[in-house]
C-alpha cells in the first residue's frame, strides 16, 4: 500500500475569532476596577451610615451583591474569555457604587 502525499492547501488560521489573550487582560484590569468600585461603595456606605439613620438599606446590599457578581463573572471571564462575560463585569462593577448612591 503505497500513500500519496496530500495535495491539500494548509488552512490559514482563523482571524475572525476574538483575541483571547486581549479579553483575558481587560478581564484583569476589570478585577482591578472592580476592587477600585468596591472602595468606592464602602465609602459611600459608610457616609450614609454616619449621615443617615445608621443602617443599610435594600439598594447598599444590592450594589454589593452587584460587585460580587461582578467578580464572579470576571473570574469566569479570565477562565474562559468571552466578551459579553467582559462587558458584564464591567457593567456589574459600575452598577455597585451606583446603587449604594441610590440608597
Amino acid at each position: 500500500m503505497t500513500t500519496t502525499p496530500s495535495t491539500d492547501p494548509v488552512p490559514a488560521p482563523d482571524t475572525t475569532g476574538p483575541y483571547t489573550f486581549g479579553l483575558r487582560l481587560a478581564a484583569a484590569f476589570g478585577l482591578l476596577f472592580l476592587l477600585a468600585c468596591l472602595v468606592f461603595t464602602g465609602m459611600i456606605t459608610l457616609g450614609d451610615a454616619v449621615e443617615g439613620d445608621g443602617s443599610g438599606g435594600v439598594f447598599i446590599a444590592a450594589g454589593f451583591w452587584s460587585l460580587a457578581l461582578g467578580a464572579v463573572a470576571g473570574v469566569a471571564a479570565l477562565v474562559v474569555p468571552h466578551r459579553a462575560l467582559v462587558t458584564a463585569q464591567y457593567c456589574l462593577g459600575a452598577a455597585g457604587p451606583l446603587l449604594a448612591l441610590m440608597d
